[in-house]
Protein backbone atom coordinates (compact mmCIF):
# COMPACT_ATOMS: atom_id res chain seq x y z
CA UNK A 1 0.00 0.00 0.00
CA UNK A 2 1.08 3.23 -0.73
CA UNK A 3 2.04 5.67 2.07
CA UNK A 4 0.02 8.45 1.01
CA UNK A 5 -2.75 5.72 0.83
CA UNK A 6 -3.14 4.94 4.68
CA UNK A 7 -3.18 8.83 5.74
CA UNK A 8 -6.12 9.45 2.73
CA UNK A 9 -8.33 7.12 4.51
CA UNK A 10 -9.46 9.02 7.75
CA UNK A 11 -9.23 12.62 5.11
CA UNK A 12 -11.89 10.67 2.98
CA UNK A 13 -14.14 10.30 5.87
CA UNK A 14 -13.59 13.59 7.19
CA UNK A 15 -14.82 15.33 3.83
CA UNK A 16 -17.78 13.10 3.62
CA UNK A 17 -18.95 13.91 7.23
CA UNK A 18 -18.46 17.91 5.90
CA UNK A 19 -20.75 16.86 3.10
CA UNK A 20 -23.76 16.08 5.68
CA UNK A 21 -23.14 19.59 7.10
CA UNK A 22 -26.18 21.92 6.87
CA UNK A 23 -24.64 24.93 7.12
CA UNK A 24 -25.10 25.61 10.95
CA UNK A 25 -29.09 25.01 10.67
CA UNK A 26 -30.28 22.35 12.32
CA UNK A 27 -32.85 20.25 10.32
CA UNK A 28 -36.21 19.91 12.69
CA UNK A 29 -38.41 17.40 12.78
CA UNK A 30 -41.92 18.09 12.26
CA UNK A 31 -44.43 18.52 15.15
CA UNK A 32 -46.48 15.17 15.48
CA UNK A 33 -49.27 15.17 14.46
CA UNK A 34 -52.81 15.52 16.87
CA UNK A 35 -53.32 12.58 18.70
CA UNK A 36 -56.68 10.94 19.47
CA UNK A 37 -56.37 12.49 22.86
CA UNK A 38 -57.22 15.97 21.91
CA UNK A 39 -60.21 14.95 21.08
CA UNK A 40 -61.79 13.85 24.17
CA UNK A 41 -63.54 16.32 25.68
CA UNK A 42 -65.27 17.12 28.96
CA UNK A 43 -67.90 18.83 28.13
CA UNK A 44 -70.56 17.56 27.18
CA UNK A 45 -71.75 17.70 23.46
CA UNK A 46 -75.01 20.21 22.57
CA UNK A 47 -78.05 18.80 22.36
CA UNK A 48 -78.03 20.31 18.44
CA UNK A 49 -74.19 18.83 17.91
CA UNK A 50 -74.00 17.76 14.43
CA UNK A 51 -72.48 14.37 14.29
CA UNK A 52 -72.13 11.42 16.88
CA UNK A 53 -70.59 11.39 20.54
CA UNK A 54 -69.42 8.33 22.48
CA UNK A 55 -68.70 8.62 26.68
CA UNK A 56 -66.03 7.49 28.17
CA UNK A 57 -66.66 6.51 31.78
CA UNK A 58 -63.75 7.50 33.68
CA UNK A 59 -63.20 4.87 36.42
CA UNK A 60 -63.77 5.88 40.54
CA UNK A 61 -60.67 6.80 41.97
CA UNK A 62 -60.78 5.37 45.97
CA UNK A 63 -58.37 5.39 48.71
CA UNK A 64 -57.98 2.75 51.28
CA UNK A 65 -57.19 4.12 54.79
CA UNK A 66 -56.34 1.79 57.41
CA UNK A 67 -55.44 2.47 61.47
CA UNK A 68 -55.82 1.30 64.48
CA UNK A 69 -57.97 0.96 67.14
CA UNK A 70 -57.31 0.10 70.83
CA UNK A 71 -59.49 -2.74 72.06
CA UNK A 72 -58.16 -4.25 75.14
CA UNK A 73 -56.13 -1.66 77.08
CA UNK A 74 -52.79 -2.69 78.83
CA UNK A 75 -52.62 -4.19 82.19
CA UNK A 76 -50.16 -3.22 84.53
CA UNK A 77 -48.51 -4.85 87.66
CA UNK A 78 -50.32 -2.63 90.71
CA UNK A 79 -46.92 -2.60 92.79
CA UNK A 80 -44.24 -2.32 90.05
CA UNK A 81 -46.22 -0.73 87.18
CA UNK A 82 -44.73 -3.54 84.96
CA UNK A 83 -46.25 -4.18 81.90
CA UNK A 84 -48.44 -7.69 82.46
CA UNK A 85 -50.21 -7.68 79.45
CA UNK A 86 -50.10 -5.66 76.21
CA UNK A 87 -52.64 -3.29 74.24
CA UNK A 88 -54.86 -5.20 72.07
CA UNK A 89 -55.59 -3.36 68.52
CA UNK A 90 -57.86 -3.98 65.86
CA UNK A 91 -56.97 -2.72 62.75
CA UNK A 92 -59.96 -0.85 60.82
CA UNK A 93 -60.12 -0.31 57.22
CA UNK A 94 -62.26 2.64 55.32
CA UNK A 95 -62.91 3.36 51.98
CA UNK A 96 -63.37 6.99 50.77
CA UNK A 97 -63.67 8.38 47.37
CA UNK A 98 -61.43 10.93 46.05
CA UNK A 99 -62.53 11.60 42.72
CA UNK A 100 -66.10 10.04 41.32
CA UNK A 101 -65.00 9.62 37.45
CA UNK A 102 -66.38 12.57 35.12
CA UNK A 103 -67.53 11.76 32.14
CA UNK A 104 -65.12 12.72 28.94
CA UNK A 105 -67.02 12.38 25.08
CA UNK A 106 -65.26 12.07 21.68
CA UNK A 107 -66.84 12.42 18.41
CA UNK A 108 -67.63 9.11 17.67
CA UNK A 109 -68.89 7.25 14.10
CA UNK A 110 -72.77 6.89 14.17
CA UNK A 111 -74.41 3.96 14.29
CA UNK A 112 -76.40 4.16 10.93
CA UNK A 113 -72.59 4.51 9.78
CA UNK A 114 -71.89 1.38 10.99
CA UNK A 115 -73.10 -0.85 7.88
CA UNK A 116 -71.82 -4.62 7.66
CA UNK A 117 -69.77 -3.09 4.62
CA UNK A 118 -67.74 -0.67 6.62
CA UNK A 119 -67.46 -3.18 9.46
CA UNK A 120 -65.86 -5.62 7.01
CA UNK A 121 -63.58 -2.48 5.59
CA UNK A 122 -62.93 -1.38 9.00
CA UNK A 123 -61.58 -4.97 9.92
CA UNK A 124 -59.69 -5.25 7.13
CA UNK A 125 -57.94 -2.21 7.50
CA UNK A 126 -57.44 -3.11 11.47
CA UNK A 127 -55.89 -6.39 10.26
CA UNK A 128 -53.44 -4.82 7.92
CA UNK A 129 -52.15 -3.11 10.86
CA UNK A 130 -51.90 -6.73 12.54
CA UNK A 131 -54.45 -5.60 15.23
CA UNK A 132 -57.24 -7.95 14.06
CA UNK A 133 -57.15 -11.70 12.88
CA UNK A 134 -60.62 -12.77 12.55
CA UNK A 135 -62.59 -12.75 9.68
CA UNK A 136 -63.90 -9.76 7.64
CA UNK A 137 -67.37 -10.81 7.90
CA UNK A 138 -69.46 -7.35 8.98
CA UNK A 139 -70.06 -8.18 12.65
CA UNK A 140 -69.11 -5.49 15.20
CA UNK A 141 -68.21 -8.57 17.34
CA UNK A 142 -65.76 -8.12 20.73
CA UNK A 143 -62.90 -8.99 18.45
CA UNK A 144 -63.07 -6.30 16.38
CA UNK A 145 -64.05 -3.70 19.69
CA UNK A 146 -60.78 -5.29 21.02
CA UNK A 147 -59.20 -4.25 17.49
CA UNK A 148 -60.35 -0.58 17.53
CA UNK A 149 -59.39 -0.65 21.27
CA UNK A 150 -55.76 -1.59 20.47
CA UNK A 151 -55.45 0.90 17.46
CA UNK A 152 -56.87 3.37 19.24
CA UNK A 153 -55.02 3.29 22.99
CA UNK A 154 -51.23 4.15 21.70
CA UNK A 155 -53.22 7.33 20.62
CA UNK A 156 -54.34 8.13 23.90
CA UNK A 157 -58.10 7.10 23.60
CA UNK A 158 -58.82 3.98 25.05
CA UNK A 159 -62.25 2.91 24.14
CA UNK A 160 -63.48 0.14 21.81
CA UNK A 161 -66.01 2.52 20.35
CA UNK A 162 -64.50 3.43 17.12
CA UNK A 163 -63.88 7.27 17.12
CA UNK A 164 -64.04 9.48 13.64
CA UNK A 165 -60.52 10.71 13.96
CA UNK A 166 -59.49 6.94 13.95
CA UNK A 167 -61.76 6.52 11.09
CA UNK A 168 -60.22 9.05 9.39
CA UNK A 169 -56.62 8.38 10.17
CA UNK A 170 -57.13 4.22 8.11
CA UNK A 171 -58.55 6.36 4.82
CA UNK A 172 -61.96 4.56 6.15
CA UNK A 173 -64.13 7.96 6.56
CA UNK A 174 -64.46 11.70 4.96
CA UNK A 175 -66.20 14.09 7.02
CA UNK A 176 -66.25 17.89 6.49
CA UNK A 177 -67.72 19.77 9.51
Amino acid sequence: MHPGCAAAGPLLALALLAGCQTGGTDLQRPPPGPTLASEVSTQRPATDAKGCYAELKAPAQVETVTHQVQVIPEQRDAKTGAITQPAIYREMSAQRMIDAGKPRYFRAMCTADLTPSFVAMLQRALAARNLYHGRADGTLDPATGTAIRAYQAPRGLDSATLSLRAAQEMGLYIYTP
